[in-house]
């Protein structure tokens, strides 16, 4: 989605198992409630344009293909977790202003999320921000003098870019497919056991 992501990759650091484990954005049921209920979410922004990842609509997107689409990855972290064979694959690309930690996410070979940290050599400038903040808002809401730090935007295939300005600066993409709907159906409004027991307590709080 970024012109600067056609800057050619650097050589890095070799990062082991314990750094892409602690990058990893999917770890928890709660995670995978929290990506499939931005699915049909009313408070999503609407967009005519196609949700794309990397130049790639999101259906597009094949674990046979990465290789000859994104090039060689820098890690593949087997997952165990709540999905079966959950396998993510990571790239690192630097520019001359920012730097990208991708992942691309699958459940026996089929996509289901995408996730870029983006950073530079320390936290991003307001400066940096506000660049990275207005490419989306002119890319997808025609609106190049936004001033919006985070985004929950929908195409019109059901498709989905959220953002979440935090220590660093994510964008996380949902495709509506068959993978993302079963995810929703069994996760979608997951809550944690700690969550269940505040809700219980609050219940007796308010009977006894």
């Amino acid at each position: 989605m970024f012109s600067f992501f056609k800057s050619s990759k650097k050589k890095t650091p070799k990062k082991g198992a314990s750094f892409y484990s602690r990058e990893n954005l999917v770890q928890t049921a709660e995670e995978l409630s929290k990506l499939s209920n931005h699915l049909d979410s009313k408070e999503s922004t609407i967009t005519d344009t196609n949700i794309v990842f990397q130049g790639f609509n999101l259906d597009e997107i094949n674990e046979k293909t990465l290789e000859k689409n994104f090039g060689e990855e820098a890690y593949i972290l087997n997952h165990e977790c709540e999905l079966p064979n959950h396998k993510v694959y990571y790239y690192r690309i630097e520019s001359t202003s920012f730097r990208f930690l991708v992942q691309i996410h699958f459940s026996d070979g089929k996509f289901f999320f995408a996730g870029t940290k983006v950073y530079a050599d320390s936290l991003l400038s307001e400066k940096q921000k506000l660049t990275v903040t207005q490419q989306i808002a002119r890319k997808y809401l025609s609106d190049p003098n936004s001033k919006e730090n985070e985004f929950n935007i929908t195409d019109k295939n059901g498709n989905v870019l959220y953002t979440k300005d935090d220590v660093f600066y994510y964008l996380k993409y949902v495709p509506n497919n068959e993978l993302t709907r079963k995810i929703k159906k069994q996760y979608g409004g997951y809550l944690k056991p700690d969550l269940i027991k505040k809700e219980a307590k609050d219940a007796l709080d308010r009977f006894i």
